[in-house]
């Protein structure tokens, strides 16, 4: 595998300066043509979640998902847009997300396909570490070629939203709501996110950090203007650059930790090729990471009740919550039920004993309706 990151700068959405951007940021890593032969059916998996606007910087933003597309055709290769969101894997719930983060559009503007395929296939992962097995959409599996295309995101959970988190949304549908109950804690779950990205190894992964988003990601945060494009064959390797560029510490992402755990890299950038812009041509400041997780280094030793109770941020529904129930759908442990609130209306409420703190609640919330709360001991700690 190629370990070579490319790192450009861009720092608008408009389609001919982000072209040339993606075009400069695959160029330095080999070029389109090393990944996509003529008449393949490549896979741009996007990263979607939820339903969302460009303009909320959650999803990856239009105008890089276009720029790629244009270069697969060039290629001569088939693109296909992609992602099993959270929520069921059915196409009325699809079409929505599909239409709101601009993907409609992009497809009808370039002719390439959203994908409808709504099948699932059980892969066999002998080399995995935790999962033998993997259940993943037929989206994925009837591709030739899987490109991913991540948003540079900060994550409740794992703490970093990369090229790596971003394949969890091969998982189909609600099936997700299984890992996350299976692999509860951080360190299994990021271990689990390695377990799939060996298993699909993606050609190629671009990152869409034009504008991130920094606090509460995956959802709830702020955009925070990174101003870059990041490209390579090594997802493990971009995530180590994009989360050094923005100043988080890489032993604190629980997919790096994994990576590094299996020597699949150091978590040096230094023992990285990065080409293009240097890190230091960046200067990026204020950049909040989440503030739900202590990091293991500074974590007292204490049985795991006591760390959630004392140290890790809980979900609490604050005075948006609408009763639309989605926090309930996507519950993998059915902790969340909808009582009567205030004149005849429902709101969520979460038990917090049977919470196990992954945060899809916080994620899936349209209304950002799911507050983070560490407690005052944990917040003096970390």
């Amino acid at each position: 595998m190629d370990h070579r990151v490319s790192l450009v700068k861009c720092t608008t959405y408009e389609d001919v300066a982000v072209q040339d951007a993606v075009r400069r940021a695959i160029d330095l890593v080999g070029g389109i043509g090393q990944y996509v032969e003529p008449r393949q059916r490549v896979l741009l998996k996007v990263n979607l979640l939820r339903r969302s606007t460009p303009e909320e910087m959650i999803c990856t933003h239009p105008s890089v998902v276009k720029a790629v597309v244009r270069l697969v055709q060039e290629a001569g290769g088939h693109p296909v847009i992609g992602d099993s969101p959270g929520g069921p894997f059915r196409a009325g719930w699809v079409r929505p997300v599909y239409q709101r983060s601009g993907m409609t559009r992009v497809a009808e503007e370039t002719g390439a396909e959203l994908s409808w395929d709504f099948g699932k296939a059980r892969l066999s992962h002998p080399s995995g570490h935790l999962v033998k097995a993997l259940e993943v959409g037929t989206y994925v599996t009837n591709a030739d070629v899987v490109i991913s295309l991540p948003k540079l995101k900060t994550h409740g959970f794992m703490q970093f939203t990369g090229a790596t988190k971003n394949l969890f949304g091969v998982i189909p549908g609600t099936t997700k709501l299984g890992y996350h109950a299976k692999f509860s804690a951080p360190e299994q779950f990021g271990d689990m996110l390695i377990d799939i990205l060996t298993l699909i190894r993606p050609a190629l992964s671009v990152m869409d950090g034009i504008v991130g988003m920094d606090g509460d990601g995956p959802s709830a945060g702020d955009a925070f203007n990174v101003g870059a494009l990041l490209a390579s064959a090594d997802a493990i390797a971009l995530d180590v650059v994009a989360a050094t560029l923005v100043g988080m510490d890489v032993h604190d992402v629980y997919p790096l930790r994994a990576a590094m755990a299996r020597g699949l890299t150091t978590g040096q950038v230094s023992d990285l090729e990065v080409v293009g812009e240097a890190l230091s041509d960046f200067q990026l400041q204020g950049f909040r990471v989440p503030d739900t997780n202590v990091s293991s280094r500074r974590a007292p030793l204490v049985l795991g009740r006591l760390v959630k109770r004392w140290f890790v941020a809980t979900p609490r529904p604050n005075g948006r919550c609408t009763g639309c129930g989605v926090c309930v759908r996507n519950c993998p442990m059915k902790a969340i039920t909808l009582i009567d609130g205030r004149a005849s209306t429902k709101r969520a409420q979460i038990d917090l004993n049977t919470c196990f703190r992954c945060y899809c609640c916080h994620e899936m919330c349209p209304e950002r309706a799911i507050d983070l709360r560490k407690p005052w001991i944990g917040r003096v700690l970390s």
